[in-house]
């Protein structure tokens, strides 16, 4: 892996949180044209959206119809009739979502072959502050099959046993497989649209995990961070040397990424364990010489 470095500003705090804190979401009804998307299909990706943000474990996601509830409850006890009552609703949204997930799907497609049905889903995501209706993050995101890079290939054929190397395989081909029917072909895009949002959720909200212990034998890093922040098997960790940079009278944090890490296990809400899977050289060249190192889940 070519060395790469990063310079991360992190103006928004929400998106490098500590690692135990969530963030709260809600979704906004996503936009589509009628004449070319069916309104059963729009409703199916809506869902997949959602459920591939709760799925991520790095979200709390509300419902809108209930944050709009908590809304109208929070402004009637404001009013002069409530204002002597010890139970108060908390103010500001607390209780609602920091953040609104505001989506358009862009293409639905279907193409037949020889060996059947295929589709493919385009959608657009932006992050929206709820304070400000700022843009915090925008990004496409496609229902097209992603292969595992070869280095991933490498950590699984290392860590995985047979069995689930198999199952693994099994999954990828009927992802990929044309199907008899329309219908079919719409599932199986939908199924590849949840494992690329889960994807894009890790570059909105990467997670910064302290390092707690490091075995260079074994080749274990135990993290501090666990399943409460979201952190599941098998993602990328970003190993990164971490240095203060003047630019001008601001001083920002730089991370240069020196190395990619594998999570290969979530011992609990609180920690994790990964392995070094590229530029193992770097990372210990860096390690040795004192440098802070700092791991990004995403």
């Amino acid at each position: 892996m070519k060395n790469r470095i990063t310079l991360l500003f992190f103006l928004t705090s929400v998106f490098l949180l500590q690692a135990q804190t969530k963030t709260t979401v809600a979704f906004l009804t996503m936009s589509y044209d009628e004449e070319t998307i069916g309104r059963a299909e729009a409703r199916m990706v809506q869902e997949t959206v959602t459920n591939a943000f709760v799925s991520s474990k790095k979200f709390t996601v509300v419902d809108r119809q209930k944050l709009e509830e908590l809304e109208k409850e929070k402004n009637l006890q404001r009013s002069e009739s409530f204002m002597d009552s010890q139970n108060s609703f908390t103010d500001g949204l607390s209780k609602g979502a920091n953040y609104l997930v505001d989506g358009s799907i862009m293409d639905v497609n279907y193409s037949e072959g020889k060996g059947g049905w295929t589709a493919n889903v385009t959608i657009q995501l932006r992050m929206l502050d709820v304070s400000t209706g700022e843009i915090m993050s925008t990004g496409i995101v496609s229902s097209q099959f992603e292969e595992d890079s070869p280095v991933i290939k490498k950590a699984m054929k290392s860590l995985y046993s047979k069995d689930e190397l198999k199952a693994i395989d099994a999954k990828n081909a009927l992802l990929q497989a044309a199907k008899e029917h329309k219908k079919d072909a719409f599932s199986t895009a939908l199924m590849r649209l949840s494992e690329n949002t889960k994807r894009f959720t890790g570059t909105i909200l990467p997670i910064q995990a302290e390092v707690v212990s490091w075995d260079n034998k074994k080749n274990e890093i135990v993290l501090a961070a666990g399943s409460h922040a979201g952190v599941q098997v098998g993602q990328l960790v970003d190993v990164v040397k971490i240095s203060e940079v003047s630019i001008g009278n601001d001083t920002v944090v730089r991370n240069e990424v020196v190395g990619t890490a594998w999570i290969v296990r979530v011992d609990d809400q609180n920690f994790s364990v990964a392995s070094i899977i590229d530029n193992q050289k770097e990372i210990n060249k860096a390690s040795k010489a004192n440098e802070r190192i700092g791991m990004i889940i995403r």
